[in-house]
């Protein structure tokens, strides 16, 4: 009787530890430093100074997380130009859960885009008005330029279309550029979110929350090309370089095998973020 007791006890206390250990248990916690003024987000490293790195070896990235009381920061430096993947079409996804799950409920998609001329020049006049011939000229004055779109994605992000307006919704601003061999993503994402499809992550300084990254893959363009034996959309255009830096562009994770035609791999992995309090 006493070795059944003693039996039950402990099947009862692994129970209590396996419950203990759920949630944020499961990834490694990244932990975030504090910053005392708000990050300029340019797509440099330099700001970061002597931050420590982590490391992602199956894509070979360094990454790391800075907080206020306002924003999560975050750097991602590709190192090796094959794991970019097809990043220029998809885009990078960040998936955020406040509850430690690997859960794709809420995520914004930074895309990097590249327009012409007259589109950029029709995009800024649909958004401040009306350009003088002036400012349109001087705009004219390169050949390309680059936007920098920031979508909400996932489930809580199916009940409507369009972001939601707010005074007190802040909004996620990114930027990415070429440094000698790498590419580096810079990020800020307010902790805050007003409504479903504002920009925010929906927690505190001091709280932990499970970070996905995402990349790469087929965007439904391809998956159709695929289907109906066409040359992948845009394949040529990256590996010359048109649509992207052209360092970032060598490697656009297209590859052909046994005479039929493999799509762009998809990457991504989860961290925990253990944010800074207030100081």
């Amino acid at each position: 009787m006493k070795k059944q007791v003693g039996v039950k006890t402990f099947l009862l206390f692994l129970f209590i530890l396996s419950l203990s250990l759920q949630g944020f248990s499961k990834e490694k916690i990244i932990t975030c430093n504090w910053v005392a003024s708000p990050l300029t987000i340019d797509g440099s490293n330099e700001e970061w100074g002597e931050d420590a790195l982590s490391f992602e070896k199956k894509v070979d990235v360094n990454f790391a997380f800075r907080n206020d009381a306002e924003n999560l920061y975050v750097l991602f430096i590709f190192n090796d130009p094959k794991y970019l993947s097809s990043i220029n079409a998809t885009g990078m996804t960040l998936w955020f859960n406040t509850e430690g799950k690997k859960k794709k409920n809420y995520g914004l998609t930074f895309m990097k885009k590249q327009v012409s001329t007259d589109m950029f020049i029709s995009i800024l006049e649909k958004q401040k008005g009306p350009l003088s011939e002036e400012e349109k000229n001087n705009i004219q004055a390169n050949p390309r330029y680059f936007l920098h779109n920031i979508k909400v994605v996932g489930k809580e992000s199916e009940s409507t279309s369009q972001q939601a307006e707010s005074e007190e919704a802040n909004v996620a601003i990114f930027r990415s550029m070429s440094q000698e061999k790498m590419v580096i993503y810079e990020l800020a994402v307010p902790l805050r979110r007003i409504t479903e499809q504002a920009h925010g992550i929906g927690t505190e300084p001091g709280k932990t929350v499970k970070v996905g990254f995402e990349w790469g893959g087929l965007t439904d363009e391809m998956k159709k090309a695929i289907a109906e034996g066409r040359e992948i959309p845009g394949t040529d255009a990256m590996r010359r370089g048109e649509s992207a830096d052209s360092w970032a562009a060598r490697s656009s994770g297209f590859s052909r095998t046994s005479g039929s035609r493999q799509g762009p791999k998809q990457y991504s992995f989860w961290v925990d973020v253990q944010l800074a309090k207030s100081q």
